[in-house]
């Protein structure tokens, strides 16, 4: 079984070069996997050969001059060599070494289309009970708690690491690249999709990282999840919640009550905003600007994984 681990980066550098360090640490023989980098920004090439050189990885980089999350994954599913592929975050901690064999041991079942791997934050425990309403069969996502320390099964998984079978993926049409830049429910939408035709994912505890959310650069950081949020992750959010109504009917009208709270209290009535009404307000028209913006997008119709056209190119290729 092959794999292919696909991380789209932006801006970053030393957090980058950090989680290639680690991921040449893993003990899976280098020969049965590769990594595709899609930069989004100029990157250091030298400085990467040299990386993957001193930790024997077999990489690609590809350059997209777009910074956007969900089409840079979409390059990656074109590209990738293996027939699982593992999105991961730019800004990781992978203690583990055995972090890879975690993930592809879980494809011993050949019905699974993905696992979803724990990911916690640095300085935090992981939490060994969860919400009752993550039990919910159809809404359960909303409230699982990703440094959960337990097994099981789930609908949806972030994309910071998140396998899945390369050819099933593309057969669901892959990442949305209507979700700008790295979106918020951008994964949300491609893995409701994948589970609708598949079945569920496993989440696993053992394949576990740390996510830094580093300050600068990222291809998801474009503003804190707090507060007034960014007005491409207020569209995500609605263009997600339509979407899965009348597109791809992954959302449920008897279960869009729980989308629109969690979305309510996110958006607007979230404990930075509440303390100051006037934020409420402006929060409140953002909002409606953000399902607007949504209305107007579900006229596209994504075409395969990339736009008719789109250039992207290979800057490197290294193999050991």
């Amino acid at each position: 079984m092959q794999l292919s681990v696909i991380i789209p980066t932006l801006g970053r550098k030393e957090e980058l070069y950090n989680t290639l360090k680690d991921l040449g640490k893993q003990n899976l023989d280098h020969h049965s996997w590769e990594c595709l980098l899609i930069v989004q920004s100029e990157t250091d090439i030298e400085r990467l050969e040299a990386i993957v050189d001193q930790h024997q990885i077999n990489l690609r980089v590809f350059y997209s001059s777009a910074p956007n999350a969900s089409l840079a994954r979409n390059i990656g599913l074109r590209e990738a060599q293996g027939d699982i592929v593992l999105f991961l975050d730019d800004d990781l901690i992978i203690e583990k070494t055995d972090f890879l064999q975690a993930h592809l041991t879980n494809y011993k079942d050949e019905r699974l289309p993905g696992v979803f791997g724990q990911v916690t934050d640095p300085g935090v425990r992981v939490r060994e009970t969860r919400h009752n309403l993550s039990h919910h069969p159809r809404v359960g996502w909303l409230f699982f708690p990703p440094n959960f320390n337990h097994n099981g099964q789930i609908l949806n998984g972030g994309a910071g690491n998140l396998s899945v079978r390369k050819d099933w993926a593309i057969n669901v049409g892959g990442m949305d690249y209507y979700f700008e830049k790295g979106a918020h429910r951008e994964e949300s939408d491609f893995c409701l999709r994948l589970t609708q035709k598949y079945g569920p994912l496993n989440f696993d505890a053992s394949a576990t990282v740390i996510h830094l959310g580093a300050a600068g650069g990222g291809c998801r950081n474009w503003g804190k999840n707090e507060g007034i949020h960014p007005i491409h992750h207020v569209f995500g959010e609605w263009y997600f919640i339509l979407r899965g109504l009348f597109k791809h009917k992954t959302i449920k009208w008897y279960d869009l009550h729980y989308h629109l709270g969690i979305l309510f209290l996110r958006q607007i009535w979230n404990q930075a905003n509440r303390l100051h009404p006037l934020i409420v307000l402006k929060a409140i028209n953002l909002s409606i600007t953000g399902f607007f913006m949504a209305i107007a997008k579900l006229k596209h119709k994504q075409e395969c994984l990339l736009p008719s056209g789109y250039k992207y190119k290979l800057l490197l290729e290294h193999a050991i």
